[in-house]
């Protein structure tokens, strides 16, 4: 049993909780901005898609999840004008495995080669796919670790953004 007064103690689990649950943080982080280039050999970096919500996508051609999300990350790039889908292939062979799986995928949304240092910006994660979600003012909203289906990109989209495309409530 602890002797230390009531506000005291609730103001230390309400700072806890506060670092413990993302949603209840005050202001989300900034997302560094990454210097990337495309497939296709054009230079873009995050503050490019000022404006729209950014689905930051790490994914590698060896991974099977990776590989199923593709075509729902597709559909969600082709549907919405205010969402961008950027992929970053990390931990792959080569380039040219990349591009084959790109192709084999028709995937048509920006897809650019990424190593560790650019992941460590981001804080690093433990596996593959792993899906950030950026504000249009460049904010870090959340993160996914894992397959993210289509209904669950949806979802993470209207939690993100309001009615009027502005960014809205945070979560990961």
């Amino acid at each position: 049993m602890t002797t230390e007064p009531l506000p005291r103690l609730l103001s230390r689990a309400a700072l806890l909780a506060a670092l413990l649950v993302p949603g209840l943080a005050l202001a989300a982080p900034q997302a560094p901005d990454l210097q990337v280039q495309t497939l296709s050999g054009k230079s873009v970096s995050l503050s490019d898609y000022r404006g729209k919500l950014v689905m930051l996508n790490f994914w590698a051609p060896w991974c099977p999840p990776c590989r199923q999300e593709m075509p729902d990350l597709e559909a969600f790039h082709e549907k919405y004008d205010d969402t961008v889908v950027l992929g970053l292939a990390v931990d792959y062979r080569s380039k040219g495995n990349v591009t084959n799986m790109v192709d084999m995928m028709n995937v048509t949304y920006p897809v650019a080669l990424a190593d560790q240092a650019v992941a460590s910006k981001f804080g690093g994660f433990r596996g593959l796919p792993t899906t950030f979600y950026i504000a249009p003012d460049g904010r870090i909203l959340g993160k996914h670790a894992g397959l993210l289906p289509a209904k669950l990109m949806e979802k993470y989209r209207r939690r993100f953004l309001d009615k009027d495309g502005q960014a809205g409530g945070s979560g990961s």
